[in-house]
């Protein structure tokens, strides 16, 4: 058995894949292909998808029918194995995805819109990634035509024959059609995403994109309630998966007019806000407006209460509620299942703590009371939080700019009982490739890289309430160590010197 390749960040370049000149592929591949009233184009997916380069007995194609009238048919000119399914309850894009993946067999998922003619070689591009690298989102390339432009669609026997004769360049009269601009920008500014940073999510907008069958399921699958944006979130849930977005070219296709997005810009972004919001805490100025309690937050907090006093943990707790960044859920782990109504004198409450702790935050809507470590995914962080500890206004969004600012997976703060933030992408990662006599600690720095921190760097008082001497930060990546220069202040620092010193340390 081979070990699943670590990447580093988004950095796929360390990953080979095969040359797509005689590769044999061995995984089984489900196209999926939502649809709505648009029989014409349809048509002309299919021909292209029944000349593709990856073996016939290893790819199905699953058109899924949203509801047209009248119904979708398959035509003539398909791959073989093509089934036509239709929905049976609720509707939109997202929607018909999940349920062309319910009635779907591949190994290997691949999204392409009823609008789309793609390459011979376009399934076997992408599909070449997702045999070697298990967490690998791949996208591929296209170009926009418009029949004002380039004349009406050819039919799909035209297609047909063109690929046969191995000639798609020349289905469009040799036209070069359009780019699609942001996105190809966005990766050439990223060194083919491989510089991308913790927002590389936002590039996994449209079809064609592919991805393994158990990364779509440990991502949570398309939030079959939105109606538009969903890739784009899915996106988001993909990436605090662990996912590695990667852009192919050979991974070619026309795109049969422009995109709703392109027709109507600001509306569906006016439209996403209020979505996005709610679903995405990045980027940060998106949750500016509206709530302040939201369906994923920022940071899970956890704060193991164990035999600590009722004062020890309302301190720790409430520092956290009463930051400058209201964008967290607080878990307070203990042994909660021990309160009962067996009679004790109130005072004398082998509990009493305990049960004191749970009435003070019952009612609260950011704190749970939990008897298991909670999963921070989706929310993009899990703060560990010792209850000796306590946060001062900024720290939590101090320390989640330094994660951002080094793009690290990993940020501790002290020695002894250390606070400990943790970025949810780096953790699912290192959970894919982590050895099993390897701490969490190593594989999220060999994967994402870590930082170390002061308690008062960050504004944190340490345990023991005394004074510490300045001490140099470390950033970690991979296993090698390198000394950052750290102005240390003893004592706690305000909002404005907390973001002066991080200003200079950058």
């Amino acid at each position: 058995m081979h070990a699943i390749p670590r990447v580093v960040r988004n950095d796929w370049s360390t990953v080979a894949v095969p040359e797509l000149a005689g590769w044999r592929p061995s995984r089984s591949v489900s196209v999926i292909i939502p649809a709505y009233r648009c029989q014409a184009t349809l048509d002309l997916t299919l021909a292209s998808l029944s000349r593709q380069t990856y073996p016939a007995e290893l790819l199905e194609v699953v058109v899924v029918d949203d509801g047209s009238e009248p119904a979708l048919e398959l035509p003539a000119i398909r791959p073989a194995r093509t089934t036509l399914v239709r929905v049976e309850s609720g509707w939109g894009r997202a929607n018909a995805l999940h349920t062309g993946v319910r009635h779907s067999t591949g190994e290997i998922l691949h999204w392409l819109d009823a609008d789309m003619v793609v390459y011979p070689e376009h399934v076997a591009a992408q599909a070449r990634w997702q045999h070697v690298l298990p967490y690998a989102v791949t996208l591929g390339y296209k170009r926009f035509v418009d029949p004002e432009t380039h004349g009406p669609w050819p039919a799909a026997e035209t297609v047909d024959a063109i690929w046969r004769a191995g000639e798609p360049d020349e289905l469009f009269g040799g036209a070069a059609g359009e780019p699609h601009s942001y996105v190809e920008r966005y990766i050439t500014q990223t060194d083919q995403l491989r510089t991308a940073d913790h927002l590389a999510f936002r590039i996994h907008v449209g079809a064609t994109a592919a991805l393994r069958r158990e990364l779509y399921e440990a991502a949570g699958g398309f939030d079959t309630d939105l109606r538009l944006g969903e890739d784009t979130e899915f996106g988001y849930r993909l990436a605090q998966a662990g996912a590695v977005f990667v852009p192919e070219p050979a991974a070619r296709a026309w795109h049969l007019g422009r995109t709703q997005v392109m027709r109507a810009r600001e509306q569906v972004a006016r439209y996403n806000q209020a979505f996005f919001a709610d679903r995405i805490p990045y980027p940060r100025h998106s949750r500016k407006v509206g709530g302040t309690v939201w369906t994923v937050p920022l940071a899970e907090v956890v704060v193991p209460v164990g035999d600590e006093p009722l004062e020890h943990v309302r301190a720790a707790t409430d520092a956290v509620l009463r930051g400058t960044d209201l964008d967290v859920r607080v878990n307070l782990l203990g042994p909660w299942d021990k309160l009962d109504d067996t009679r004790v004198s109130p005072l004398a409450d082998p509990h009493l703590d305990l049960r004191l702790i749970a009435a003070t935050y019952r009612g609260e809507p950011r704190v749970r009371l939990v008897t298991e470590p909670p999963d921070p995914f989706p929310a993009p962080f899990l703060l560990e939080l010792p209850p000796a500890h306590q946060l001062a206004p900024d720290s939590l969004r101090h320390l989640v700019e330094l994660a951002d600012h080094h793009q690290v997976g990993l940020v501790r703060v002290g020695t002894a009982e250390p606070v400990l933030l943790w970025r949810t992408a780096a953790l699912r990662r290192a959970e894919l490739v982590r050895a099993p006599d390897e701490s969490r600690c190593d594989a999220v720095t060999a994967v994402f890289g870590s930082r170390t921190e002061t308690p008062a760097a960050v504004g944190i008082a340490a345990p023991t309430g005394r004074r510490k001497r300045p001490m140099q930060s470390t950033v970690e990546v991979g296993g090698v160590r390198s000394l950052a220069r750290a102005t240390v202040m003893v004592g706690w620092l305000t909002s404005r010197q907390l973001k002066a010193r991080l200003i200079r340390r950058r």
